[in-house]
């Protein structure tokens, strides 16, 4: 298995600090797994490659001097999924340091204002994404009206404060001022949006959770740990790409997955649909969590 490159956490440090509130050194070193001096060295590549970095109060964060490359953080979201692809694929034409450099700064710098977020957003969600995306940018809470909630089962007006999107402005990240608490929504789930006059209050509190390799969102509190054949393996990573930096190959053609999870229901359903192919190893929350979905252990469930 191809380990992490350079390129690939250079990618994910520039999203990581185009978020809508700064990061401390020592969160950048954790959410990259890198040592202080690796910090600090990035810091100067971005500075190099032509991107606005600024510290204050000990917190770094990335400004884009116009509204044209203040959109690149939003089309430019990628979920850790598609930075893996992305560098997989850009480490396959050229590992030379220089010519990487130089994409990145062309993905920096290719968009065109909002033209660019008109095309790329598809017609029924493009009305609602792009007033999203003007109180992201003037920093604007936004009234959700009629928002269908499938968790509590009820249909009501949200006021939030944007700040983050993902999955193809599919869902939005945005602080609940009724709830008190950071939430995601779905663009497909709101009736309308309004753009209030009202400017965020709370944006220190502003912060997305992570997401698993099976796209769930949450604490990657769960660790589930699968043997699996070459036929299981190879639907894992055509159904979840990111899930091969997490395989360990074994003899005879068996493999390993070993990842940290939010929920069990997404590595669940996996099992469940190839109960031949895959054999649960941990953990007990995990196995727990089967029985309860009656897997029977002649499928796959190790105990």
């Amino acid at each position: 298995m191809q380990a992490e490159t350079k390129s690939h956490r250079i990618l994910r440090f520039i999203l990581y600090l185009s978020n809508s509130y700064p990061k401390s050194r020592e969160e950048c070193c954790e959410f990259l797994g890198i040592k202080d001096s690796a910090f600090f060295n990035y810091c100067n590549v971005l500075r190099d490659t032509g991107f606005d970095l600024v510290q204050e109060e000990g917190k770094y964060r990335i400004e884009y001097p116009d509204d044209g490359h203040a959109v690149l953080r939003n089309i430019l979201h990628f979920s850790d999924e598609e930075n893996y692809l992305l560098v997989k694929v850009i480490d396959a034409l050229d590992t030379d340091s220089a010519s990487s450099a130089r994409l990145r700064h062309k993905l920096v710098s290719f968009l065109n204002r909002d033209r660019a977020v008109e095309e790329y957003l598809v017609r029924e969600k493009k009305e609602k994404a792009l007033k999203l995306i003007e109180a992201v940018r003037n920093r604007k809470q936004a009234l959700l009206r009629n928002y269908s909630s499938g968790n509590s089962q009820t249909v009501s007006d949200r006021l939030v404060e944007p700040f983050r999107f993902c999955d193809d402005f599919n869902l939005v990240w945005a602080f609940d001022t009724g709830l008190k608490e950071n939430r995601q929504f779905k663009t497909s789930r709101i009736a309308e949006v309004v753009v209030t006059s009202l400017p965020w209050e709370h944006q220190r509190l502003h912060k997305s959770k992570d997401t698993d390799i099976f796209r769930n969102t949450g604490n990657l509190d769960k660790e589930v740990i699968i043997e699996m054949d070459l036929r299981a393996r190879n639907l894992l990573i055509e159904e979840y790409p990111l899930s091969e930096k997490y395989l360990e190959e074994k003899p005879q053609h068996r493999f390993i997955l070993k990842a940290h999870v939010a929920k069990y229901e997404g590595p669940g359903r996996f099992c469940m649909g190839l109960p031949e192919d895959t054999e649960v190893k941990g953990d007990e929350g995990f196995g727990g969590y089967l029985k309860e979905k009656m897997i029977p252990k002649r499928h796959g469930v190790a105990t």
